[in-house]
């Protein structure tokens, strides 16, 4: 039987999470789908938090994000694409973007290349860390109802439990408002935002 690897134990357990739910993935049942014994999983993931730090590793490896010098809008809108790819994609194992930061060479690589886009731009060290984490938090959000979408949760209040007299407002945009615009509203904001930052 072939050695096993670090990225076959990860691949299943992001196959749990979009199978089966987040939950789901324990170190027992990542063993139980590769047919092997819990314990040869510890060299490779000894706690579940290596198992979350690694599936992020790997769905931000396949997002394909840029790793070579790019303008900072370019990879803010490639940012937010690649999120929301992982979101539609993986919705089950999109929870390891928003339970553990990001660790590890591999999935640090992307951000670097930010880093130094905003600094290129104009903006500090300190102030292109910020930018990157303003779009890092905006578009986990986006990607977390994209995510629930996926899966076919419902991202809607229940406008008609609310009473007209008081809320004419939110009534009014039942049936019109989509969620896409409102994700799309938000990387056009954040964009415009920036700009203003650095045009100042």
């Amino acid at each position: 039987m072939p050695s096993l690897t670090r990225d076959q134990i990860l691949w299943a357990a992001i196959r749990i999470a979009d199978d089966e739910g987040p939950d789901a993935v324990t170190l027992r049942r990542i063993s139980s789908v590769l047919g092997v014994h819990v314990t040869s999983l510890y060299n490779h993931v000894p706690t579940r938090d290596a198992i979350t730090d690694g599936m992020l590793e790997v769905l931000l490896a396949e997002a394909k994000l840029p790793t070579h010098p790019v303008p900072w809008e370019e990879w803010v809108r490639r940012f937010f694409a690649a999120v929301s790819d992982i979101a539609t994609t993986h919705s089950g194992a999109f929870h390891a973007t928003s339970h553990r930061p990001v660790q590890g060479a591999r999935a640090t690589a992307s951000f670097e290349i930010a880093i130094a886009a905003f600094i290129q731009a104009g903006f500090s060290t300190l102030d292109a860390f910020a930018a990157v984490k303003t779009v890092v938090l905006l578009a986990g959000s986006v990607g977390q109802e994209q995510s629930q979408s996926a899966r076919g949760e419902s991202l809607e209040t229940r406008l008609a439990d609310l009473p007209a007299e008081a809320f004419p407002l939110v009534r009014s945009i039942a049936g019109t408002a989509q969620p896409e615009d409102a994700w799309a509203f938000a990387l056009e904001t954040v964009i415009a935002g920036l700009r203003a930052r650095l045009e100042a």
